[in-house]
């Protein structure tokens, strides 16, 4: 074999290491999104009972259902975002980066309200020592 045949023999397969390596990155993206839907999937059935739940008992503890106060609105404001996402996946022409850039911004959103927030604006969190 002279050098031209070498090199052109090592450039197929370096191209074909590349393509392979290209076609399992893609089946990584396609799986780590259809986990990603499933996932929030149930995290959003899950948020929305725990949001009805909550305001079927706030209206019991309170005398109402809904105080828009920042603990609350955080939380609708995670739901919400999470309903858009849940329509982008839907969408054929919004799916792909723009669900995933969604999906960011949700778990963005949910270390706001979990951290960011704190308890409700009238709850409180009392340590008693004996």
């Amino acid at each position: 074999m002279n050098q031209t045949e070498i090199n052109m023999f090592a450039s197929i397969i370096y191209y074909q290491s590349d393509l392979v390596c290209l076609h399992f990155r893609s089946q990584l993206i396609q799986q780590l999104d259809h986990w990603s839907y499933r996932v929030i999937s149930l995290g959003f059935i899950f948020l929305t009972i725990g949001i009805l739940s909550g305001e079927v008992w706030a209206n019991e503890a309170w005398g109402s259902y809904w105080n828009w106060d920042p603990k609350e609105t955080w939380a609708f404001i995670t739901w919400t975002i999470f309903a858009i996402y849940l329509h982008t996946r839907t969408n054929k022409n919004l799916q792909g980066p723009n669900s995933a850039i969604v999906a960011s911004m949700g778990f963005l959103i949910i270390w706001i309200c979990y951290f960011g927030i704190g308890l409700h604006s009238y709850g409180s969190f009392t340590l008693t020592y004996n």
